[in-house]
């Protein structure tokens, strides 16, 4: 249903529109130098200016922007893919690492394209290519012109597993007749906190429900202990292992300090490590080789001997079977100022947490990890260490941290069936 919208807020979406525009150049020239340098980048890049090649008229869309969105949301679609086989489902993403994820984990089941370049041309051809009964955004995902013309289109909106930390709701409100307009046109919104409702309620949302986290209902597959088994056939011996992922420029260096540190007393651990991008695997490669540290890589299929002392994973879709296989898990993205990354895969598998300061991102799940003593807060590489050498060290304390951690993920279930509920409503009408 279409909303009639102030002059003020018309005006503040022309004015962005504008400002859209005169960036658009940076824009591409960005994507264009991403492009040189990674095949990916290259795939999806006129989906990106709103050129499709179908209609998917009538189609379920789900906007997941990157790699964390797709695993927070991966339970719902495949709900979704169960309840309405007879709709065709489009899933669109920001970066190569989610479109990859996509067809990882659906296959055909769905549609993958690149999202639009949130200037009113790009989006308004997006739009009318896809057509879609029902748009779901995830997370925090307001992008002005795209939001506008889907609902002028008379698309119902919903935005799922939302959040909004206290830094970017004071950022809408001061920008209140540009972004209450667009959070208004939503006409459901399901948020992971009452303090995210309370947020979105405040910037003009019609309707915001505490469903909880998405990313807590994690469904473990059945072939999960085989595939990580089939891993550990690559290893010599049975070592102590912990694992550092989603980690990041400026933040894998610490990390190999921590474990530097760690192999002076305890000479046959292992660190498996885990670059966030696929862009870095050469360059935290190359970090290894300077500073002379042993290590061997996933893509060589290679057997990781009792000399190698770090496993640089520089593959992508594997990571629940690493993680599987590592006695402690560093999350990372927090170390720098990143926000921290999502640390309910490792507490699904009942592994000892550690992560840096930066937890903005998933701040309430680290507080209930904290509260259940599954999750350690360290500042620095020297910290880092101490706290996993006394895990290692201490196993009634180990023991109380993987136990802490399966329960958070268990007693917080129930998200996708409440979303679920909700988005079946919306899409009777």
């Amino acid at each position: 249903m279409n909303k009639r919208i102030s002059f003020k807020a018309k005006l503040s979406l022309f004015l962005y529109s504008v400002a859209g525009y005169l960036l658009l150049p940076f824009v591409v020239l960005y994507l264009a130098r991403r492009m040189l340098k990674s095949e990916d980048y290259r795939r999806g890049f006129w989906q990106r200016l709103g050129y499709i090649s179908k209609s998917y008229t009538g189609c379920i869309h789900i906007h997941c922007a990157s790699l964390g969105e797709v695993n927070a949301v991966k339970t719902l679609i495949n709900q979704l893919i169960k309840s309405y086989s007879q709709k065709t489902i489009v899933v669109s993403n920001s970066t190569p690492t989610g479109a990859l994820q996509v067809k990882n984990l659906f296959g055909d089941k769905v549609v993958q394209v690149m999202a639009p370049i949130d200037t009113w041309g790009a989006s308004r051809r997006f739009s009318r290519r896809l057509n879609p009964t029902v748009s779901l955004f995830t997370e925090v995902e307001i992008w002005p012109n795209w939001i506008h013309i889907l609902q002028k289109r008379g698309v119902s909106l919903a935005m799922v597993n939302a959040r909004l930390s206290e830094r970017s709701f004071n950022r809408y409100q001061k920008w209140a007749s540009l972004f209450s307009t667009s959070i208004a046109s939503f006409s459901w919104i399901g948020c992971q906190s009452r303090e995210v409702a309370d947020r979105y309620l405040a910037l003009n949302a019609p309707s915001a429900q505490v469903t909880g986290n998405l990313k807590f209902d994690i469904q473990l597959q059945p072939d999960l202990l085989q595939r990580m088994e089939q891993l550990q056939g690559l290893l010599k011996n049975k070592r102590p292992t912990w694992i550092a992922a989603s980690v990041h420029p400026d933040e894998y260096q610490q990390i190999l300090t921590s474990h530097l540190s760690i192999i002076q007393d305890k000479k046959d651990c292992l660190l498996i490590l885990v670059p966030r991008h696929p862009e870095q695997f050469t360059a935290v490669a190359d970090y290894l080789s300077a500073q002379k540290t042993p290590f061997v890589t996933r893509s060589s299929q290679a057997q990781v001997t009792d000399q190698h002392a770090v496993w640089l994973i520089d593959s992508l879709g594997e990571l629940l079977e690493f993680y599987a296989l590592a006695d402690i898990a560093f999350v990372g993205g927090s170390l720098v100022d990143r926000g921290g990354h999502n640390p309910l895969e490792p507490a699904a598998l009942g592994k000892p947490i550690l992560m840096g300061p930066y937890q903005i991102n998933c701040l309430e799940t680290c507080h209930a990890l904290q509260q259940h003593r599954a999750l350690g807060t360290i500042e620095n590489a020297e910290q880092l260490t101490h706290a996993l050498m006394r895990l290692w060290q201490e196993p009634n304390l180990y023991q109380a941290a993987a136990v802490g951690a399966n329960l958070v993920v268990m007693e917080n279930q129930g998200a996708t069936l409440k979303t679920m509920t909700a988005l079946k409503a919306l899409l009777k009408h």
